[in-house]
């Protein structure tokens, strides 16, 4: 995760900074420009915090030092702003969300969560709220595709179902806060009997990133700071998307999706 915009590292690193150093990172949100041009000095006097909170802020976000920093965050540039008219707005917003998913996830990160797919004999989707259409959705795929796989978006079948399963099979966490209490808790029974864990979340150093084997960032539309903008299913979906795409390369995955669609359009 090298090569992360500045608000994809507070995405990802974000949960370790200290309350001085929030303070930097709060100030650089809303004034990249001023940040990108100010010196260390300049700017631990703007937030009036100290140069040591600074390089420790820079180092919490994975930036080799200062000048790493303000170098990358300058290249960034303005492209944050969003233009005024609503549809072109709402088309900025999802270039930036999905730009930031493709950072966030990397191909042998997508690879080792497509093959934990193929390896399990049973798999077992949680998720509530929106992250429950995000289940039901990804389970539709997947047993379109011939997979043993069913969603569970009630939180005491999520705990039963979970007991039930073993080391060969999977479960697949849907969660953006990656603390959703009756998901987290599931996982919890399943992590100990021994079921592998997938997550797709968009916070890291979690509950749930800590138990699971593989993890999935979506990219977070928090970063548009636009209220209004509430699609957080879209991220997810991107992911499940991606996921989808790199089944189907598999033959047989796409011939049980073939003869699926077949049964549901020619009845």
């Amino acid at each position: 995760m090298a090569d992360l915009s500045f608000r994809n590292r507070l995405q990802v690193y974000g949960s370790r900074l200290t309350k001085s150093e929030q303070k930097i990172a709060d100030y650089i949100v809303v004034h990249p420009a001023q940040a990108a041009a100010a010196s260390s000095q300049e700017l631990v006097q703007i937030v009036g915090t100290s140069n040591s909170t600074l390089t420790r802020f820079c180092q919490k976000l994975a930036y080799r030092n200062y000048i790493e920093f303000q170098t990358l965050l300058a290249a960034e540039g303005t492209s944050g702003q969003a233009p005024e008219e609503t549809l072109r707005r709402i088309n900025h917003y999802y270039e930036r969300t999905l730009n930031a998913a493709c950072e966030l996830v990397s191909a042998q990160q997508l690879d080792e969560f497509v093959s934990r797919i193929h390896r399990a004999e049973k798999i077992l989707i949680f998720g509530l709220g929106s992250s429950g259409l995000t289940a039901n959705e990804l389970n539709m795929r997947l047993v379109q595709m011939g997979f043993t796989s069913s969603a569970m978006t009630d939180s005491f079948l999520m705990r039963v179902q979970s007991s039930l399963f073993s080391p060969k099979d999977l479960i697949i966490a849907v969660s953006n806060s990656g603390e959703t209490r009756e998901v987290i808790s599931a996982c919890e029974i399943a992590n100990a009997v021994g079921a592998p864990i997938c997550a797709l979340t968009q916070s890291n150093r979690t509950s749930l990133t800590r138990m699971a084997d593989t993890i999935l960032f979506a990219g977070d539309i928090g970063q548009m700071g636009d209220k209004k903008f509430i699609n957080s299913q879209m991220p997810l979906v991107f992911l499940i998307d991606a996921i989808t795409y790199r089944l189907l390369e598999d033959e047989t995955c796409r011939d049980n999706r073939d003869r699926a669609l077949q049964v549901l359009f020619n009845r």
